[in-house]
């Protein structure tokens, strides 16, 4: 732990750097944003990074102009706001009676028929909601917020579509309202038919977006850890991500300061198109750099929404099961918090899975949860299941202003992370452990009751517990540092992808929510398929496609760990 370097961490240069961002309104792709770029890059600049800004094809969409009427039983406007990248309506919109489908999700529209219907559901409209509605043949939607109507973005295609995907692209025009204004909504569905007409018109088209990233090298590695955050926001997005920009800012002029400490090196990453465009930024990055990430990128850290006034939930962090341990440690010197396992969520510019880094943290302090249902929502979305309930009740409105932080919450955020990089940058040997990677594998394959047998998923679940074992019994503490990065980065490669990635190492999964070994996600379904039926054998060759492999690489794993048990220290890798 280095104490010093977090007594170093400056509060007033992490409020001037909040408020030098967050004066700008910074949608993606516009001149105000590029502004706020400007300004990282002359910080970044002066404290001697190599900085580049590279610019990437994006398509981006905000709303623009909506209106929501009621037609029958009564007139009336009800004001609403629209959505990043719904799609706009013609200048008569669209006219539908109104269908109540609860949640939204895809269990609620079971026994409804909503075809030519515009739906009415509760809470944020997040990617789920939005493809549930278009595949149950609905002409609009219409979200039930809080107080408050917040922005989203409702694609569920992460970064720029692809053949295969641009079709699931929002087709279904959607818009949001108060939460005041969805109980008379409701009410007057409890009477009778509701007819109504609305109205979007979006902005939605391809435009250029940037990318900054600003290198330190390190003294005795060519290898690289990755810290990240979004400019681009909602509003003035103060808290998100202002905030995340000042604290990146901070720990890369603190470790700038002591760059001949470092053994590997700090690469820092200012994307847009998150907000606008479903981490697009991150996603190109990803694609275009693929080759430097897979070979250099030892581990991602993402920073997003730090330092808010109540904001004091920090022991529910986001991390990797590999990762947890590390942070744990890091939580407890630096805040005392006791940090419980919360697996990171398919969100927060999470684009570096399929190359097999390991990440650690996102969003970082929460406040705690309340019973409204937008609390709930970000919960969801946040893969939160404790005391964290999101990240206030300005967030992604218009109040999302420098109001919202408490320098010392943003001084406290900023110590961790920058305990955080310090310990990643300097420490001979990587920090992670597999061992724990190997046993979530092993609870989520004995997880499918229905399909153990069927698919011989119990040997696979042994396979993994075999390597938790092993990598357990093998004594790294006195073989040569390097020799057990390789071992750690080479794991990395084999058990990242499997456990967190549908497609692979070279695409990207939707943004939906994700569980451990996600290819296995449509694995109880095969238990309530007709054994007959066509459907039954189409799933089931893809779910033994996805059990090889998941074999594949648990048994390049365990090679992997026995040759390095075996063998006398060596820099190269096996895998």
């Amino acid at each position: 732990m280095n104490s010093s370097l977090r007594e170093a961490v400056s509060q007033s240069e992490l409020m001037r750097h909040t408020e030098a961002v967050g004066q700008w309104v910074r949608l993606s792709g516009t001149p105000d944003e590029r502004k706020a770029f400007e300004y990282i890059r002359e910080q970044l600049e002066g404290f001697g990074f190599s900085v580049s800004i590279y610019e990437s094809d994006a398509l981006i969409g905000y709303p623009r102009e909506s209106r929501l009427e009621m037609l029958e039983p009564e007139s009336l406007v009800i004001h609403s706001n629209g959505y990043s990248l719904s799609p706009g309506t013609a200048d008569e919109g669209v006219v539908g009676e109104l269908a109540y489908v609860g949640s939204g999700l895809r269990g609620s529209y079971e026994g409804l028929d909503v075809r030519g219907k515009i739906v009415v559901s509760d809470g944020l409209a997040m990617p789920e909601k939005a493809l549930s509605a278009q595949r149950a043949g609905a002409i609009g939607q219409v979200h039930i917020n809080d107080n408050h109507i917040h922005e989203m973005c409702i694609s569920p295609v992460w970064g720029t579509p692809v053949p295969e995907t641009a079709e699931l692209l929002p087709t279904v025009p959607a818009v949001s309202v108060t939460q005041e204004d969805g109980r008379k909504i409701k009410a007057a569905m409890d009477n009778g038919a509701v007819r109504v007409r609305l109205f979007t018109q979006p902005y939605r088209q391809w435009c250029k977006i940037p990318t900054l990233i600003a290198d330190l090298p390190g003294t005795e590695e060519d290898r690289f850890v990755l810290f990240s955050g979004h400019v681009d926001s909602w509003h003035y997005g103060v808290m998100d991500n202002g905030t995340a920009n000042a604290t990146q800012l901070e720990v890369g002029r603190l470790l700038a300061e002591r760059a001949g400490e470092l053994r590997r090196g700090v690469r820092l990453a200012f994307w847009s198109g998150h907000s606008h465009g479903r981490y697009a930024g991150s996603a190109w990055y990803a694609d275009e750099f693929w080759q430097d990430l897979h070979d250099r990128c030892v581990c991602h850290v993402n920073v997003d929404s730090v330092g808010a006034i109540g904001a004091n939930v920090l022991e529910e962090v986001p991390t990797m099961a590999e990762t947890y341990s590390f942070a744990r440690d890091v939580l407890h010197e630096t805040v005392g918090v006791d940090l419980t396992y919360r697996r990171i969520s398919r969100s927060s510019d999470q684009s570096f899975w399929g190359h097999g880094i390991p990440s650690v943290f996102c969003t970082f302090s929460e406040q705690l949860i309340d019973a409204t249902p937008t609390a709930k929502a970000q919960a969801q979305l946040l893969g939160a299941s404790g005391r964290g309930g999101g990240l206030g009740w300005w967030w992604h409105t218009t109040e999302d202003l420098l109001d919202k932080i408490d320098p010392e919450n943003l001084k406290r955020d900023a110590e961790v992370y920058a305990e955080t990089l310090w310990q990643l940058t300097t420490e001979a040997r990587l920090p992670f452990d597999f061992a724990n990677a190997a046993d979530e594998i092993a609870e989520t394959l004995t997880m499918h009751h229905a399909a153990v047998e069927a698919l011989g998923l119990a040997r696979i679940a042994e396979l993994a517990r075999e390597l938790a074992t092993t990598l357990r019994a093998t004594s790294l503490d006195d073989r040569d540092p390097e020799s057990v990065n390789h071992l750690q980065i080479d794991l990395s490669r084999l058990l990242v992808p499997v456990n967190y990635t549908r497609n692979g190492p070279f695409d990207q999964d939707l943004a939906l929510s994700t569980r451990s070994l996600p290819g296995f996600s449509e694995v109880e379904t095969l238990a309530n398929l007709d054994p007959s039926q066509d459907d039954y054998y189409f799933l089931k060759t893809k779910l033994v496609r996805e059990k090889n492999r998941v074999e594949h690489s648990l048994r390049a794993a365990l090679r992997r760990v026995e040759v390095f048990a075996g063998s006398p220290d060596t820099a190269a890798s096996q895998a």
